[in-house]
């Protein structure tokens, strides 16, 4: 197994920027505005709304026409698995004024609370949304979640953009045949068991981890976050054909071969 690890060393091809002062500055008022609000939310009378801004559904369409997926929530626990029937269900409890459509060929589902109790994310009683879609190579795949959690599973794909806020996104065995794209503000996003034709990792405070095959260039940006990345290449046979530029502030970027 072969190391590459980034932390106050200097490489060849690698870029270090200065402390980011202003951008750690913005972290810490952004945390702190954001725990705030949710005190302020939890000992007002807002959250009795809550429950009232949510349905039940259980809605299905055809996905035949379906060629790109596009995934929008703000605090859902939600999970993408595999249709067995060809069409696209969604159930579980979703904000009322809720898109589920297919438009052009793109399957829009946007899942966004106009309100969110921040300090009540994890709730235990809180059921999650299940979305299927039909297994089919789609040409791209676009999920954008602001807190929450999400978890895909079984995913085919020509293109991948994967952002988060706060959130967590766990990912496993996605198969993207160009650059999978990844953007991190303070949430954190994991991906295992996947092949991909290239990498793109944004990492401002949070984390991201990778665990399989990248065929094609590596290119991550790191503010004051940690990044790892665990190929099967072997250093080798990945350096023949590819390369890896890593740009960091006081952020940690591990990638290891061979695993």
């Amino acid at each position: 197994m072969y190391d590459y690890d980034i932390k106050d060393k200097t490489y060849a091809g690698v870029k270090k920027r200065k402390f980011p002062y202003f951008s750690v500055g913005l972290i810490i008022v952004g945390t702190a505005m954001l725990i705030g609000g949710g005190i302020w939310y939890a000992n007002t009378d807002m959250s009795r709304y809550e429950d009232n801004m949510i349905s039940s559904v259980s809605d299905e369409l055809d996905g035949s026409k379906v060629e790109n997926v596009k995934i929008t929530a703000s605090a859902s626990e939600i999970r993408v698995g595999t249709s067995e029937d060809g069409l696209v269900h969604l159930e579980g409890n979703v904000p009322d004024g809720y898109t589920f459509n297919e438009h052009n060929g793109t399957l829009n589902i946007d899942l966004t609370l106009d309100h969110v109790n921040f300090m009540n994310l994890n709730d235990d009683d809180k059921e999650p949304v299940f979305i299927y879609l039909p297994d089919r190579m789609y040409e791209d795949f676009e999920l954008n979640i602001g807190a929450g959690e999400i978890t895909i599973d079984n995913i085919s794909c020509k293109n991948a953009k994967l952002e988060t806020g706060a959130g967590e996104i766990i990912v496993t065995n996605v198969k993207c045949e160009n650059k999978l794209i990844s953007d991190t503000g303070t949430g954190e996003i994991e991906i295992s068991e996947s092949v991909v034709g290239g990498l793109k990792a944004n990492i401002g405070a949070g984390e991201f981890t990778y665990n399989g095959e990248v065929n094609g260039d590596i290119d991550v940006d790191c503010g004051v976050g940690e990044c790892s990345i665990d190929l099967t290449n072997t250093k080798e046979e990945f350096d023949k054909k590819y390369k890896v530029d890593i740009d960091t502030g006081i952020g940690d970027v591990n990638v290891t071969y061979g695993n």
